[in-house]
């Protein structure tokens, strides 16, 4: 067993048995009609000792996730992506959304979103934008 469990143990047996002797000394000041009898104050108990409560550290508060809305399926077909990488840019189309936020709020070294818009098809096989979601606010160098 660790040497200060054993040495906490054995305080809070001194403890308990100086609560019975501080009865004992109440029951003696009884008999005596209420007159202090002179006994020797005990030493600074460990309980009586002032302990400073360790401080919390403040969490720092972490910005809101940024969300990517679902699409309008009247006006709104898929999303566009345009983002830089390895200083080459690139243009992807996805239909799901999870991917495009799990992107904006990991912050990659080599990866950096520069847009991110919902698009429509047309008739020639072209992307038009409908709406721009997300726009960076200074484009990688």
């Amino acid at each position: 067993m660790n040497n200060e469990i054993q040495i906490n143990q054995k305080l809070m047996e001194r403890e308990d048995r100086l609560v019975e002797i501080f009865d004992l000394e109440r029951q003696i000041n009884g008999i005596l009609g209420g007159e202090p009898y002179p006994l020797v104050p005990p030493d600074a108990l460990p309980s009586r000792q002032k302990r400073k409560k360790p401080k919390r550290k403040t969490a720092q508060k972490k910005a809101a996730p940024l969300r990517v809305r679902k699409l309008n399926p009247e006006t709104e077909a898929a999303f566009r992506i345009e983002y830089q990488q390895n200083d080459e840019t690139y243009c992807e189309i996805h239909t799901d959304p999870r991917p495009l936020v799990l992107l904006l709020n990991t912050p990659l070294p080599a990866l950096g979103i520069q847009r991110i818009e919902t698009v429509q098809a047309t008739d020639e096989g072209e992307w038009t934008v409908v709406e721009v979601l997300y726009e960076a606010v200074e484009p990688l160098p």
